[in-house]
């Protein structure tokens, strides 16, 4: 194990590393997917809108009086599972143009499953565990409280072979 960490420190010298960026057009289909998912969650028809300023003011008012611990801060790195993967990145409100009516939180762990490899199915590969996330908002009639279910881990039960590509978007 130690030789492979040495190997692998040398393959790369410091300062020579690359990293792996999703391309524009992957990272806003990414984005219309995940909106998608939480305004089902929130059984909203479409994104409400508001005054920005009005919101900032509620937003730091909020954040002072609300103290919550770290969105992802229990979650397992890896299931366990070889077959199926969790694909988790943190969602700012800002990045989905949201922050106009979302008042907390600013951003959430969001979590896909799929498939690890080539020879997996990805319909088999689907949320396992869930974490509810509770979402302050504004529409027309005023400050609503709600929650979204969000996927939490991953896994993959090969003897089930569903179609459905819902089952990778939580209920």
């Amino acid at each position: 194990m130690l030789l492979r960490l040495v190997l692998l420190l040398l393959a790369f010298p410091l300062g020579e590393m690359f990293v792996l960026h999703p391309s524009p057009e992957d990272q806003s289909h990414r984005e219309q997917e995940i909106k998608k998912i939480i305004l089902k969650s929130l059984h909203l028809p479409k994104e409400p809108s508001n005054s920005l300023s009005q919101l900032e003011h509620l937003r730091e008012s909020l954040k002072n009086s609300i103290h919550s611990p770290p969105g992802n801060s229990s979650l397992p790195e890896d299931s366990g599972n070889s077959s199926c993967c969790r694909r988790s990145s943190q969602v700012l409100m800002k990045d989905l143009g949201w922050d106009g009516w979302v008042v907390l939180p600013e951003s959430v762990a969001f979590v896909q499953c799929v498939s690890c490899g080539s020879g997996t199915s990805v319909q088999c590969c689907k949320p396992t565990a869930h974490h509810i996330v509770p979402f302050v908002y504004m529409d027309a009639s005023g400050l609503v409280l709600s929650t979204v279910r969000l996927p939490r881990d991953c896994g993959c039960d090969l003897a089930e072979d569903t179609l459905d590509p819902a089952a990778m978007s939580p209920p």
